[in-house]
């Protein structure tokens, strides 16, 4: 089978449009975002986590100052893109309208209305192939204003609870007076989190709905992949991360954040100095394995073969 690009209503979130071959399935909005809102194996649940309720949202008076009374950014869940370092307003605009779309023989590009107030303008391309099981994310941020600005693309995938998240730990030369491993805390994270294991080789963190606490941690994540590993899916998210430029976040290319409901897998560009006209992107890769009974999150070896066995 071929890859099928088709116009589709999908649940609570309107129109869509829907990618999917023999093995994968993506699902896109159009009436807003855009957000990825489904990413699934064929005949697979969604990975996806889905605020289809839109109980999480960013509003108040930072908002209306910036964007107008009344302005509301619904996270939704899924996967996004926005720019950083995350804060607020400047990262969260209310994409509440509608977005231009092109469809291409490799997947489809969806441009967003141009932020006025900000001056900025996204670009997101979903992509696959015939017999892939992954799709290729490309977020672009274009400077469309007068004023050089200085940001970085921030790409997010909030995926639904039940899972263990893995995140590679930095090797390197073990006599070297340098470090390599940055951990990077938000305020109300602690290390005793009985969420959080820290192995030499792996960190993992456990997403227990029982726990509505967040927890959000960064790394410089040279090796630039994290997975989640679900009852019956995992994911591997994969990036670049250049070990020569700056990252937000103090210098953390990768940060995660675990809720109640949830589990957000974040990768960032470097920062960049976007002058007037200027525009920066970011590329990520979203594999999905058909997989049975996890993993035991404390157990470096049974994950280490967990992961390279998946095909």
């Amino acid at each position: 089978m071929s890859i099928e690009i088709r116009e589709v209503h999908y649940d609570a979130w309107g129109n869509c449009l829907r990618l999917s071959n023999d093995f994968i399935e993506a699902v896109v909005t159009v009436d807003y975002g855009p957000r990825m809102v489904s990413f699934r194996m064929t005949g697979g649940k969604n990975v996806l986590f889905e605020d289809s309720e839109r109980k999480r949202t960013v509003s108040g008076p930072e908002m209306d100052a910036r964007y107008g009374a009344g302005s509301v950014f619904y996270r939704r869940g899924g996967h996004m893109g926005s720019i950083a370092p995350i804060r607020t307003p400047e990262s969260f605009f209310p994409d509440n309208t509608p977005v231009l779309y092109s469809i291409r023989p490799d997947g489809v590009s969806l441009i967003s209305p141009r932020e006025k107030t900000d001056g900025l303008k996204y670009t997101t391309e979903i992509l696959t192939g015939d017999g892939a099981c992954a799709v290729m994310i490309v977020h672009s941020v274009k400077n469309t204003s007068r004023e050089r600005k200085k940001l970085a693309v921030w790409a997010s995938t909030a995926l639904r609870a039940g899972g263990v998240e893995v995140i590679p730990q930095n090797f390197g030369d073990t006599i070297s007076t340098e470090p390599n491993r940055i951990l990077a805390l938000w305020p109300g994270t602690t290390l005793s989190d009985s969420r959080l294991f820290a192995g030499e080789r792996y960190l993992t963190v456990c997403q227990k709905p029982e726990m509505d606490r967040e927890f959000t941690l960064g790394v410089n994540n040279i090796t630039s992949w994290a997975a989640y590993v679900l009852p019956d899916t995992t994911l591997i998210k994969r990036y670049v991360h250049d070990e020569a430029a700056c990252y937000p976040n103090h210098d953390c290319s990768f940060r995660t954040r675990v809720g109640g409901d949830f589990a957000e897998l974040d990768s960032f560009s470097p920062i960049y100095v976007v002058e007037p006209g200027e525009g920066i992107r970011h590329v990520e890769n979203l594999s999905l394995f058909a997989t049975r009974n996890g993993i035991n999150p404390t157990d470096e070896n049974q994950i280490e073969s967990f992961l390279q066995n998946l095909r």
